[in-house]
C-alpha cells in the first residue's frame, strides 16, 4: 500500500517502530536518494530532545555512526533524515540465529567500540547501547544509532533507569552522577556476551520491574562462556570479565583500550590468518548474500580496483605518552579503477584521515595520539579499509614511553642549573667597579653555560617549556658577545677581546664534547655548576686586577 507523502519526502516503507516514533525508508525528492526517515509526532514527546539528538549526530561524523542529513518541521511532526543503511539491525540477526561465529561477534563490537571511541572523545555518550539500535549493512560494516538518550558530558545526564534495563550497567540504577561513558563499555559487554552465547548474562526474575534488574545486575555472575560455546579461548573470557566488572573503575578505561583488547583475541582465532567481514544471514538478505571472506589484497576481481600500499608496515618507534605522531601512507590502485574504500576499524588510539578513499590514489595521514593510551609498552595493531569485497590491513606499531617529567618534578635540580648559569653574570655586575666594560664576558659565559644547558635537557627529554628557557639563555649571552666583538673589530687588541675568545675557544670544546654523550646529563649536569663556580672566580680575580 503507498504511503502519503510528507513535506518533500516520499515514504516508500515502514522499517521501525520506537518509542520515539516511527521510522520510514523514503526518498528525498529534491536530493534524490534514500533515506532513513524518523517521524517524532510533537504531542507525543520533548521536542527539544529529539532535536537535541538530531544536532548531536550532525556534530558526529564517523563510518561507524549513522550519519543525519538534515531536519524538519512538518505539520507538526519533528522529521529528522538520516543515512539509510540497507541491511539489518543486530537484533534481528541473533533473534533469527540464535548466536554468531565468535569472529563475526568480534568483528561487530570492535566496529560498535570504534563508533564509541570516537564519541566519547567528542564527548558524547550514547546511554542505549543495545542491539537494536546496531546496524549491519550488506557489506559487513556496522553502524550505530539512535543517540536519543546520548548525553554530552559534564553537563549532567538522564536519570538512572534511561537506558535498557537488560544492558544498563549497575551504576545506572543509582544517582545519575555515577554514570559515564563506562556504562557504554558494560553494555557493550552484554552484547558481545549474548552474541557469543545466544544467551544474556543476567536475568531478572521479574523482566518488568527496574529493582528487579537492578538486583540481578549488581549480584548475578555471568555464567562462563565455554558452559555455552566450548571451544571459547579463555582470553575472550579474560575480556568480557573485565568489560562486565561491578566497578566501573575495574573495566577498560576507553571503548579504544577495549577494541584493542578484541583485537587481540582475534589474533588468537584458529583462522586468524585470514580476514573476515562481518557476515549478516541468509534469511535477512535473501539468495543474494553469501558469506564473505577474503584476504587483504587477494581480491582479482576486474570491476574494483586492486590496491596497493606503501609503506606495507608503519612503525611510530617510541613515543612519550601524552604526545602525538605523524605517519604518511599511500594508497593507490594499480589497474586504474578509482577506489572505492571505507574505513572499517582502527585502534583507539590512531586518528585516520580521510576515512573514505574515492581516487586511484590518496595520502592516508596516521596520527598516533598516545593521550589515549594508559599503559606504556609496545602497541600493535590494524588499520583497516573496506574496497568492495577486498579488505585493505595497514599493520601499525607504537612503543609509548613514560610521559616526559612535569616542570615540577625537575624543577628541584634545573632551578639550580639555570640560575648557575647566571651566576658569572653576576660576578660582573656586583664584583667589577667597571663593570659595563666587562659585561659581554659576563654574558658570553652565562651564553656558553645556557648552551650546556640545552644540550642537558635534551638529554634529561624535557617539555619544550624547559628546553625554551634554556635557549632564549644561550641566544641572549651569544648574541650580546657576538655584538660586543663586532664593535671592537680586531679583538685581539683589546684585552676583553682576548679573554672572550679564549673563553669562547675553551667552552667551545667543551661543547663538543657534550654533544657527543648528551644521554650523561646527570654528569655534565655537575659540570655545568663546577664550571660555572671556576669561571666566576676566574673573572672576578680579573676584573679586580683591572686587566
Amino acid at each position: 500500500m503507498a504511503l502519503s507523502p510528507i513535506g518533500k519526502y516520499e515514504r516508500v516503507d515502514v522499517l521501525g517502530y520506537g518509542a520515539t516514533g516511527i521510522v520510514y525508508l523514503a526518498w528525498d525528492s529534491l536530493l534524490r536518494k534514500q533515506v532513513a526517515l524518523k517521524e517524532i509526532n510533537v504531542q507525543a514527546g520533548d521536542m527539544e530532545r529529539f532535536l537535541e539528538e538530531a544536532r548531536l549526530l550532525d556534530r558526529l561524523n564517523h563510518p561507524n555512526i549513522v550519519r543525519v542529513h538534515s531536519v524538519d518541521k512538518v505539520e507538526g511532526k519533528v522529521l529528522i533524515a538520516m543515512e539509510y543503511v540497507p541491511g539489518v539491525n543486530l537484533q534481528e540477526l541473533l533473534r533469527q540465529q540464535g548466536r554468531l561465529p565468535i569472529p563475526q561477534a568480534l568483528d561487530i563490537a570492535i566496529q560498535v567500540l570504534d563508533a564509541l571511541d570516537y564519541a566519547h572523545r567528542n564527548h558524547t555518550i550514547h546511554r542505549d547501547i543495545k542491539p537494536g539500535n546496531i546496524l549491519i549493512r550488506r557489506d559487513g560494516v556496522v553502524k550505530l544509532v539512535d543517540f536519543g538518550l546520548a548525553t554530552i558530558l559534564g553537563t549532567g545526564s538522564y536519570a538512572g533507569g534511561a537506558g535498557t534495563y537488560v544492558y544498563m550497567a549497575p551504576e545506572d540504577f543509582e544517582e545519575e552522577e555515577r554514570s559515564d561513558h563506562r556504562s557504554d563499555l558494560w553494555a557493550v559487554g552484554v552484547t558481545l556476551y549474548e552474541m557469543v552465547t545466544g544467551h544474556r548474562p543476567f536475568n531478572a526474575s521479574n523482566p518488568k520491574n527496574p529493582f528487579s534488574w537492578q538486583e540481578a545486575v549488581q549480584k548475578q555472575q555471568p555464567p562462563p562462556l565455554q558452559q555455552y560455546v566450548p571451544d571459547a579461548p579463555a582470553a575472550l573470557q579474560t575480556v568480557i570479565d573485565r568489560a562486565l566488572a561491578k566497578r566501573k573503575e575495574e573495566r577498560f578505561p576507553t571503548a579504544g583500550e577495549f577494541a584493542q583488547a578484541l583485537r587481540r583475541v582475534q589474533v588468537l582465532l584458529p583462522d586468524a590468518g585470514g580476514e573476515t567481514l562481518a557476515v549478516v544471514s541468509a534469511q535477512a538478505y535473501g539468495a543474494q548474500q553469501r558469506k564473505e571472506s577474503v584476504a587483504a589484497g587477494a581480491s582479482k576481481s576486474p570491476r574494483s580496483a586492486i590496491v596497493k600500499v606503501e609503506p606495507q608496515e608503519v612503525s611510530f618507534g617510541p613515543v612519550r605518552q601524552g604526545e602525538q605522531c605523524v605517519a604518511k601512507v599511500v594508497v593507490r590502485s594499480t589497474n586504474r579503477k578509482p577506489l572505492d574504500a571505507r574505513l572499517a576499524s582502527h585502534p583507539g588510539w590512531l586518528y585516520v584521515h580521510p576515512p573514505v578513499l574515492q581516487r586511484k590514489q590518496q595520502v592516508v595521514t596516521l596520527t598516533a595520539d598516545t593521550g589515549m593510551v594508559s599503559a606504556q609498552g609496545a602497541l600493535c595493531d590494524v588499520v583497516q579499509f573496506v574496497n568492495g569485497e577486498q579488505r585493505i590491513s595497514i599493520p601499525v606499531r607504537l612503543e609509548v614511553l613514560p610521559p616526559r617529567p612535569q616542570f615540577r618534578q625537575v624543577a628541584y635540580w634545573y632551578v639550580p642549573l639555570f640560575v648557575s648559569c647566571l651566576v658569572p653574570l653576576f660576578t660582573v655586575v656586583l664584583g667589577s667597579g667597571d663593570w659595563s666594560r666587562w659585561m659581554p664576558i659576563g654574558l658570553e659565559l652565562s651564553g656558553l653555560l645556557g648552551a650546556m644547558l640545552v644540550l642537558i635537557t635534551m638529554g634529561a627529554e624535557l617539555r619544550s617549556g624547559e628546553r625554551m628557557a634554556a635557549v632564549l639563555l644561550m641566544l641572549t649571552g651569544l648574541s650580546a658577545t657576538g655584538t660586543y666583538l663586532g664593535v671592537l673589530g680586531d679583538p685581539q687588541n683589546h684585552p676583553q677581546g682576548k679573554i672572550a675568545v679564549d673563553l669562547l675557544t675553551v667552552m667551545g670544546a667543551v661543547l663538543l664534547l657534550q654533544l657527543f654523550s648528551t644521554r650523561r646529563w646527570k654528569w655534565w649536569a655537575w659540570v655545568l655548576v663546577g664550571l660555572s663556580l671556576g669561571l666566576s672566580g676566574v673573572i672576578a680575580s680579573v676584573t679586580r686586577g683591572g686587566v
